[in-house]
C-alpha cells in the first residue's frame, strides 16, 4: 500500500472510532433518560438498533470486507486481468487471420 492509501485507511479507522464513541455516549444518555422517566418500555432500544446498523456498516467499511482500498484494489486487479485477456484474444485473432482490410 502506498502512503496515501495508508493515510486514508488510518482516517477511516479513526472516523469509525469517533463514531462508535459518540454512539456509546448518546445511547447511554438516551437509556438514562428512558429509565429515569419511564421504566415500563425501553424505547431507547429503537435508536440504539437503528444507529447500531450504521455502526456495523461503518465498522465493515473501515476494518472488514467492505474496506475501501482493499475492495478497490481487488476490483482494479480484476479489470486489469480482464483487459489483459481481451488484448491476448485480439492479438491471437489478429495473428490467425493475417492482416485484415488489405
Amino acid at each position: 500500500m502506498e502512503d496515501k492509501e495508508l493515510r486514508r485507511l488510518a482516517r477511516e479507522r479513526v472516523d469509525f472510532k469517533r463514531h462508535l464513541l459518540v454512539y456509546i455516549v448518546v445511547i447511554f444518555f438516551l437509556a438514562l433518560i428512558n429509565f429515569l422517566t419511564s421504566r415500563q418500555f425501553p424505547w431507547f432500544l429503537f435508536p440504539a438498533g437503528g444507529w447500531g446498523i450504521g455502526i456495523v456498516f461503518h465498522f465493515l467499511s473501515a476494518y472488514g470486507p467492505l474496506h475501501g482500498p482493499m475492495s478497490v484494489e481487488r476490483e482494479y486487479q480484476k479489470l486489469k486481468e480482464k483487459e489483459s485477456k481481451k488484448r491476448k484474444e485480439s492479438e491471437n485473432r489478429g495473428g490467425d487471420t493475417g492482416k485484415e482490410g488489405a
